[in-house]
């Protein structure tokens, strides 16, 4: 006890003020100073103290644990139960291996650090990120508090989760005290235990779809409820999309392994507007979750927001690899992602192999550009940086033609009328088709009609590319320029 009031006595003359500056009091001729006193040394010196009072063997080493991610699963009790039951289904005891836990209440002599036992936000599912509005089976992060562990080899630690308003990062920190000469099988501890949050997190990430950076629940169900059959492709094409899933396959990982390669395979779509690019993004999307994959679609980020679309990509690209699962990245507009040239290097060391994140499970990169031009040809020209460039073209062939007017039209669809409308239709996008089948049947509507006919067709299809023309002859709609006149005062007189 009289160490205790030792303590606090010494807290009390060093206890913080909030002003600015320091202030000065001149009291009998002595000048006192207040000095502030970080909080992590009140928290050292309250584990100290805790130390001998739970009657501890010898000198404690106290030290600010490794920061390794912000669940901070030393101090969240599921993961801490799990480990303690994994202890005793194993007969062998390794270093590091959690026997008991439980949590203290703050001591006095902490000045109310970690008093009460609050998360600081939700986490989604998969403990990867902060849960947001309508997300479900979020889970707390860790709380602030104090806990004591117990070891199988006979030692205990002790242990505060704290918010430090004055470290770099004002943020959460851990602070352990642990007996000299433990310190390397606590780092055992703490990779046992990240081992078990990896493990959680890969079962609730298969078959996921997660936006980086968009309002996720809306782009989620577009994604889900798109499929093949929503797309028409010439075969060719399509094969040469089907064939880049092999990425997945044991046989193509055991052969980028054996090469030193890092198992990534960059796909670049390259086509006009209404080709079908951003539909077959979609669709793989669909098919790879439902078959138990994690899918990533990253969104460019608006303009000062603090974050490059390159970034946000890297991003993407290390979360699938720290999946460990078989993980499509997909991208729109890929131009815009890898335009900075203060981050040209960066990419290129990502994209070819030098600083490129490596998941064993395989990681498909998906993206599309409608103006390939755009990207540099030490990207898009260099072998390995795009592994491969799939055209996504218009449509050439008249079945194919014929084909996508089926489709749009559904059961209005008759062979003998609407089939001879194909040749027409040659090197036009498929949302053409889309926008005639549309057109036409609205026409067709104002002429009391419930058939579409081949001449409603024609009419959309007239109809849209006489706009187009329009459209481009923005000369014809800009205003007249108006005729400078002369002042009052520069009038001639009579």
């Amino acid at each position: 006890m009289e160490r205790l009031e030792n303590l606090q006595a010494l807290e009390r003359d060093l206890r913080s003020t909030t002003t600015a500056t320091s202030e000065h009091l001149i009291q009998e001729g002595e000048v006192n100073r207040q000095m502030p006193v970080p909080r992590c040394e009140i928290v050292a010196r309250a584990l100290q103290e805790l130390w001998h009072e739970l009657e501890l063997d010898g000198l404690p080493l106290i030290f600010e644990s490794p920061f390794h991610g912000h669940v901070f699963t030393e101090h969240h009790a599921m993961f801490l139960d799990l480990m303690v039951e994994e202890g005793k289904r194993q007969k062998r005891v390794r270093p590091g291996q959690l026997a008991a836990w439980r949590r203290l209440a703050a001591p006095e002599y902490a000045h109310g650090v970690a008093d009460v036992a609050s998360s600081m936000f939700l986490l989604k599912a998969d403990l990867s990120r902060r849960a947001e509005p309508g997300d479900r089976g979020t889970i707390p992060c860790a709380p602030y508090g104090w806990i004591c562990y117990r070891f199988s080899g006979g030692w205990t630690a002790l242990s505060v989760h704290y918010f430090d308003p004055d470290s770099d990062e004002r943020g959460p920190v851990v602070m352990t005290a642990l007996p000299a000469g433990k310190q390397d099988e606590w780092l055992a501890f703490l990779a046992h235990i990240d081992e078990l949050r990896n493990k959680v997190a890969h079962k609730q990430r298969r078959g996921r779809i997660e936006i980086i950076g968009g309002s996720e629940e809306h782009l989620v169900d577009v994604i889900k409820k798109t499929s093949f059959v929503d797309l028409l492709l010439p075969e060719a094409t399509l094969q040469q999309v089907l064939a880049q899933r092999r990425i997945f396959t044991s046989s193509i990982l055991r052969r980028y392994a054996s090469m030193r390669v890092p198992r990534l395979r960059k796909v670049l779509l390259v086509g006009p507007p209404g080709t079908g690019k951003t539909t077959l993004l979609k669709a793989e999307g669909a098919r790879h979750a439902k078959r138990g994959g994690l899918v990533l679609y990253v969104c460019a980020p608006l303009k000062n927001r603090g974050e490059t679309s390159w970034q946000r990509l890297a991003y993407a690209l290390q979360g699938a690899a720290e999946s460990r699962l078989p993980t499509l990245v997909l991208v729109e507009d890929f131009e815009m992602f890898i335009t900075d040239p203060q981050e040209l290097q960066l990419v290129l060391n990502t994209l070819d192999g030098v600083a490129t994140p490596d998941n064993p499970a395989g990681t498909l990169l998906m993206a599309t550009s409608n103006d390939p031009e755009k990207i540099d040809p030490r990207i898009r020209d260099r072998p390995g940086r795009i592994d491969v460039v799939i055209e996504i073209g218009l449509v050439e062939e008249q079945d194919l033609a014929v084909r996508f007017l089926k489709h749009f039209l559904g059961s209005a669809y008759r062979e003998e009328e609407h089939a001879r409308l194909a040749p027409h239709l040659i090197k036009q996008p498929g949302s053409h088709f889309r926008e005639v089948c549309l057109a036409g049947a609205m026409r067709a509507l104002e002429k009391d009609r419930v058939d579409v006919l081949h001449e409603d067709l024609l009419w959309a299809h007239e109809t849209i590319l006489n706009g187009r023309d329009l459209a481009r002859q923005g000369e014809r709609f800009m205003p007249a320029p108006t005729r400078k006149r002369a002042g009052f005062f520069s009038k001639e007189r009579p």
